[in-house]
């Protein structure tokens, strides 16, 4: 079941962030324009820094800038956290204003469950690893981060936390209604990257070190800082752009020529090859046995590929 719905706690979640320095950091090194939403909660909870909360938030952001464990936290009810977020809810009066800013979420929940109606994103799912929750969530955010997307799990369910189309400067972003393509390929994104981060969690081994990462542009390493994470972060590339494809002839295509040129990832024509033959032959030989079983492959072939290509 595919549903685009807020969460509560991933609503509160963004609020203590608020209160932290992270709307700061998501404006370096290039300012960026951001929702009124997330502007109007911001200015909110700026009486509410000193709290307990937001310290400790702040202090699981200082030590670790990746969000997507925060969130994960956060949907998995964990104790501690909930703790916090409950704290800093009742202080900042939450639920009131939330209620008063209840339009303009719904209209982007709406937006949303338009352009994902009917899409078989777990069909999809299916082709590359075993096993598919059954519920599937995409969670659009106004407030923060603003500046990606991402997906993370809980029991049973996989959600994706996105933020509305960045605009050009300092405008702000874009209604979720103007770019279907957006919304569909980053729900595939997050909804891979969330299940191959539960897989490795599980199973660290299966992607050895590179060798080669330095090859990648700096800019996608320092976006990705672990050769795990660039390896995930491909793996869920490649997928948005198959699955694109699949909805309409060329379309994942177009938005691979665009990633290549702005982001210079030149490798991405060979994995999306690498990750649609392991699609073609998946559970029909031993080299493609299952994801776990590809996924160490996959890793030594981007290694190479980057040494290739350079050569």
């Amino acid at each position: 079941m595919l549903t685009a719905t807020t969460d509560s706690r991933c609503c509160a979640l963004s609020a203590v962030l608020a209160a932290t320095d992270w709307p700061d950091r998501e404006q370096r090194p290039l300012p960026r324009g951001v929702h009124p939403q997330a502007h109007a909660l911001k200015k909110h909870v700026a009486d509410f820094r000193d709290r307990a909360s937001v310290a400790y938030v702040q202090a699981a952001l200082d030590a670790n800038s990746d969000l997507a464990p925060l969130f994960a936290r956060a949907l998995n009810d964990d104790p501690e956290l909930a703790i916090h977020l409950s704290e800093f809810a009742a202080a900042a009066s939450l639920e009131s204003y939330w209620a008063e800013h209840e339009a303009g979420w719904a209209g982007s929940v709406a937006e949303v469950q338009k352009h994902v109606e009917g899409v078989k994103f777990d069909s999809f799912l299916a082709e590359l690893f075993e096993a598919v929750p059954d519920e599937l969530i995409i969670h659009p955010n106004l407030a923060y981060p603003t500046t990606h997307s991402f997906g993370v799990s809980a029991p049973g369910k996989l959600v994706s936390i996105m933020p509305p189309r960045k605009a050009v400067g300092e405008s702000p972003p874009w209604p979720f209604g103007d770019d279907r393509d957006y919304v569909v390929r980053l729900a595939m994104h997050d909804f891979t990257q969330a299940l191959l981060n539960d897989l490795l969690g599980r199973r660290p081994e299966l992607i050895r070190p590179g060798q080669n990462s330095g090859l990648f542009p700096e800019a996608f390493r320092a976006g990705f800082l672990t050769w795990q994470k660039q390896i995930v972060e491909l793996f869920a590339y490649a997928a948005q752009i198959i699955f694109l494809n699949r909805l309409e002839d060329g379309a994942g295509d177009s938005f691979a020529v665009f990633e290549r040129r702005t982001r210079k990832l030149v490798i991405l024509p060979g994995v999306v090859d690498d990750i649609t033959n392991y699609i073609a032959g998946r559970g029909m030989s031993a080299q493609y046995a299952n994801i776990e079983v590809y996924l160490p492959q996959f890793a030594e072939h981007v290694d190479k590929l980057l040494l290739e290509l350079t050569q």
